[in-house]
């Protein structure tokens, strides 16, 4: 049962066939961040079958080195091809086991190919084949600012990416040559280009690829001296390693490195070692991340840094500005459109509507009909001090039901102030979910990736309910049915996902529930 206070109101041609157009850039100077030792291995067994590879419970975990302000966490890999699926065993546990960590940052991976407007233009690229060579052209706006042979033609795609980033631009590109060693009929390699000039040329590399963002900072891999390093936001370090594949054009190799939101995680060799490795900013997102998932939804709830929902009435904006800005990130594309319900939802031909009769406000009841013949009366409660506020959440038709959204009105009086009391209801074609179920509430429906999704409270605990199934969250509060703040928002309903604002023990969090692909 939820209280809050009465309110009384409420690509053009190509320009010649010349390696590149430049333009003038800002001169970065990086640091050489040399290792001070080689990365560290551990002695692998001669035998590597199943029952020789000790469980994640009886490793120390990877070797950790911290560069600059990124950390890499290194894993031998024993000798086993990754699989396609992403599978893969190290000498610290399988695959199954360290990829469980840092679930959140894996949700975001990067989209290279849709960069922002610059300056109110967009840059695009293309690539065209012309007497077997391919020339991949960048434009920005209607200019042409960059034109490189990148040379042979091949099945391989020339093209890898374009970004911008605050003034600047960048594209990388993949050069490649039809090869006579038959295990490596293609030889492919990377170029970055920002605003026009290489970086390969710039720095003296012989090699650069895997440009991302992390953190909104460029980042990207290079090769000098047979040594792989990388360059971020102009600051190097030497990784010890010397080889990284890319460019792959299958199995697990077409997915190396892997760009994320503000983490990259790769294969590396050196000598005749393998491994896995994982780079990012991980010491700025140790955020207290609590896995509540089940019946069928993935459900992730972050801890609210400082504190927010400072009133027990919710008086205040949505505190999301209080988490780090890739917990937003993650999902940014489901939550860009709110579901709207059909204003007269048809059920079996028949047109489903409501209506709250107040013709006695202090005993007002909701009225569902089809066409004009009533199928449901229940009592609302008293509405004369509900200030406009509807009892009626919605309508919603499913396959062969309807449903609909209500609350109870109840008023509790302290001196002179009076408070409103609501109880939500959801009844499945005129049938109470909340009596079915044995809830003492139910509320926040929706069609959630197409199947009945709605939260419910029994006891002093808050669960959810999808297609049917249930699982416990632990929450003691979920904000809903308040007249203003962020609770007037709670929860916020997207058409594959559920966002809310819950609590538990005095520890607030913000919480996402849906159907991520």
């Amino acid at each position: 049962m939820k209280t809050r206070p009465i309110l009384f109101s409420l690509v053009i041609p190509l320009i010649l066939l010349s390696a590149c157009i430049a333009t003038q850039t800002t001169e970065l100077q990086p640091t050489q961040t040399l290792l001070p030792t080689p990365v560290p291995v551990t002695e692998t067994p001669d035998d590597t079958s199943a029952s020789s590879i000790p469980t994640y419970d009886e490793v120390p975990g990877p070797q950790v080195v911290t560069l600059g302000e990124l950390t890499m966490e290194v894993y031998e890999r024993i000798k086993i091809t990754p699989t396609d699926s992403y599978s893969f065993i190290t000498t610290y546990g399988p695959s199954s086991e360290i990829l469980k960590t840092r679930r959140p940052l894996r949700d975001v991976m990067h989209s290279p190919l849709n960069p922002p407007p610059l300056n109110g233009q967009q840059l695009r690229a293309e690539q065209q084949e012309i007497v077997g060579k391919v020339f991949v052209t960048v434009n920005l706006g209607d200019e042409a600012v960059l034109s490189v042979n990148v040379g042979d033609s091949t099945p391989l795609n020339n093209i890898h990416g374009l970004w911008v980033i605050r003034e600047d631009w960048y594209v990388e590109v993949a050069h490649t040559t039809l090869s006579t060693v038959p295990d490596t009929p293609i030889d492919a390699r990377g170029e970055i280009f920002k605003n026009g000039t290489s970086l390969t040329e710039q720095y003296g590399y012989e090699e650069t690829f895997g440009f991302q963002t992390i953190n909104e900072k460029p980042f990207f891999f290079f090769s000098k001296d047979g040594e792989i390093g990388i360059n971020y936001n102009g600051e190097v370090s030497m990784l010890g390693f010397d080889h990284i594949s890319h460019y792959a054009c299958c199995s697990a190799g077409i997915f190396n490195p892997r760009p994320y939101l503000n983490m990259v995680t790769f294969f590396a060799s050196k000598g005749v070692r393998q491994y896995y490795v994982e780079l990012g900013l991980f010491s700025d997102f140790n955020l207290e991340m609590l896995d509540l998932s089940g019946a069928g939804l993935t459900v992730d709830a972050f801890e609210l840094q400082d504190g927010s929902w400072p009133d027990e009435d919710h008086h205040q904006s949505r505190p999301a500005g209080s988490l780090p800005g890739w917990v937003m990130k993650r999902h940014e594309t489901d939550r860009k459109e709110i579901i709207r319900n059909p204003e007269i939802p048809i059920f079996q031909g028949k047109a489903l509507t409501t209506r709250t009769n107040i013709d006695i406000i202090t005993d007002a009841k909701v009225e569902v009909r089809l066409d004009d013949a009533v199928v449901l009366s229940v009592p609302a409660g008293d509405l004369t001090y509900s200030a406009g506020m509807d009892a009626v959440f919605g309508v919603w038709v499913h396959e062969e039901h309807w449903y609909m959204e209500m609350a109870h009105v109840e008023y509790e009086r302290h001196g002179n102030i009076t408070k409103s009391t609501t109880l939500g209801e959801i009844y499945r074609s005129g049938e109470s979910l909340s009596e079915l179920n044995s809830y003492d509430e139910t509320f926040g429906f929706q069609l959630l990736d197409g199947k009945p999704f709605f939260f419910f409270k029994k006891g002093d605990e808050f669960g959810l309910n999808y297609a049917g199934e249930e699982t416990m969250l632990g929450f003691d509060e979920i904000a809903h049915h308040y007249c203003c703040g962020f609770g007037i928002y709670n929860p916020m309903h997207y058409e594959d996902m559920v966002a809310f604002f819950a609590s538990r023990d005095g520890v607030r969090y913000y919480v996402e529930a849906g159907v991520f692909r």
